[in-house]
């Protein structure tokens, strides 16, 4: 085991705010958001009351399965292709088995869209692995510092990503920035950097992680004409024409927050409040014990449980007649307070873009806020709403896959963005396919479209393919007599 630092700040306080904001987002989707949920409950109720709660449920995790729900563009492996001029170039490339295909590139994109989804951007650095095989290594805005200039925001000209590193000889783990610097394209600088705790880089690394300078002429990363390209592609989960855009869904973040903290108390009331618990005044109670002793929640009580009874003693000091009564239970109703804490989440979900109505019930209780599945309608919606802003990463991340395994692998891929890329959308359940069938039949019998339109809508064809199909129909039936 080794003793890992803390990771280095960021040197100017916007940075560091973008990258508090990414990295809690970061961990709420990874699932090590704990620690989060603790400080959070720790704000909303005082230090006593939370001593009493228990452990923390993580079960409610809205902002997390909304993402989820969303990430369904690359549900199917989408199709590659260039045109026919570059066919045979491309070939080794895109084909099945090919050099692609080997870097799972579109498998990694199921979590690079979850993760865009929720932190807005994400990052993909291309590499060539130990392996000898392209590499597409996803990298969190948390971890990056990168600057674009003011005509071509969207694009980067210089990154540095914080990197752990281990000095091999002590074994001690330090913070290094892989920095990457095109602003001066006639001496372009790749250096690895030792980082100080305040993010000062203090010591020049490269000739040891690096191999030696790779600065200027020595950069590494060129295309095929020469021209030095940075080996990263951002994605973005929409286009504000900015190059971070870290606080929209900040709403649905805290509230996500704020609803864990209402299954916390939940969770509470079923362990320690779903009895009715007598109570007697003017007598003292027995086996009181002290509870956190020396911190700020010290207190006296007695653990209670439906099927413990209480013992009391006479109190010398009070002369007056004991009073016995009762405390009605404290979760008399759990399904008024599940369903108000559902209303809650589905509101948030409803903020994500997933509209209330198609979600669909994925568990014995209908109102079962933390399970979103959204309909197959719906799942096509969100595979059209991300496509547009999705094919432009994609596209610049196959041209770059193919400048990397063109300078270091050998190959001679296209490197111009000749790619195309066709995402295939989620079928139409039965229920969906009956209902168009319906509603094609309806507006030919009202005169409304004629056979070719129907062929059109019904199999997703052009209009010459409906014609073709149309004549092929009509001439099996003459010929076989239906």
């Amino acid at each position: 085991m080794y003793d890992i630092p803390a990771v280095p700040t960021f040197p100017d306080n916007e940075t560091q705010l973008r990258v508090e904001t990414s990295a809690l987002r970061r961990r709420m989707l990874e699932g090590s958001w704990g620690p989060d949920l603790e400080r959070y409950l720790q704000s909303q109720i005082d230090l006593s009351r939370r001593a009493t709660w228990g452990t923390i449920d993580q079960s409610s995790n809205v902002f997390a399965h909304s993402c989820k729900a969303l990430a369904v563009l690359y549900s199917e492996k989408p199709l590659v292709g260039v045109p026919r001029e570059s066919r045979e170039q491309a070939e080794p490339y895109l084909q099945h088995d090919g050099a692609l295909d080997r870097s799972n590139f579109f498998s990694i994109m199921q979590s690079v869209q979850y993760k865009t989804i929720g932190i807005r951007e994400m990052f993909l650095r291309v590499d060539v692995s130990d392996s000898k095989e392209l590499l597409f290594r996803p990298v969190t805005p948390d971890m990056v510092y990168a600057s674009a200039p003011a005509g071509d925001p969207l694009k980067p000209n210089v990154i540095y990503e914080y990197r752990l590193r281990q000095n091999m000889q002590t074994k001690k783990m330090f913070w290094t920035a892989d920095v990457y610097d095109l602003r001066d394209e006639d001496n372009p600088k790749y250096q690895v950097q030792k980082v100080d705790m305040d993010g000062t880089f203090t010591e020049d690394l490269s000739d040891i992680f690096l191999g030696g300078n790779m600065d200027g002429a020595n950069y590494p990363y060129r295309d095929s004409q020469g021209k030095a390209f940075l080996p990263w592609v951002v994605y973005h989960a929409s286009m504000t024409g900015k190059l971070f855009n870290p606080y929209e869904l900040s709403s649905v973040v805290s509230g996500s927050l704020q609803a864990s903290c209402y299954y916390c108390f939940l969770k509470h009331l079923f362990l320690d409040s779903a009895w009715p618990q007598r109570y007697v005044s003017n007598l003292q109670l027995a086996g009181l014990s002290t509870y956190g002793t020396g911190e700020q929640t010290q207190r006296m009580s007695i653990s209670a449980d439906p099927s413990s009874i209480l013992c009391f003693v006479p109190d010398p000091d009070n002369q007056s007649q004991p009073m016995i009564g009762q405390f009605e239970a404290g979760l008399k109703d759990p399904n008024q307070m599940i369903s108000a804490i559902t209303v809650y989440e589905r509101r948030l979900s409803s903020m994500m873009g997933i509209d209330p109505a198609s979600v669909t019930k994925v568990s014995s209780d209908p109102r079962s806020g933390y399970s979103i599945a959204m309909s197959q309608a719906s799942t096509r919606d969100a595979q059209r709403r991300f496509s547009e802003v999705f094919r432009v990463g994609d596209v610049q991340s196959i041209v770059l896959g193919a400048k990397i395994s063109n300078r270091f692998l050998g190959t001679n891929y296209p490197e111009e963005p000749v790619y195309n890329i066709q995402y295939v959308a989620v079928p139409m359940s039965p229920e969906e396919l009956k209902a168009q069938r319906e509603d094609i039949i309806q507006k030919m019998e009202k005169g409304l479209i004629g056979h070719v339109e129907a062929i059109q809508d019904l199999y997703d064809l052009t209009e010459e393919e409906a014609v073709e199909k149309l004549r092929t129909i009509r001439q099996q039936r003459i010929e076989f007599g239906t």
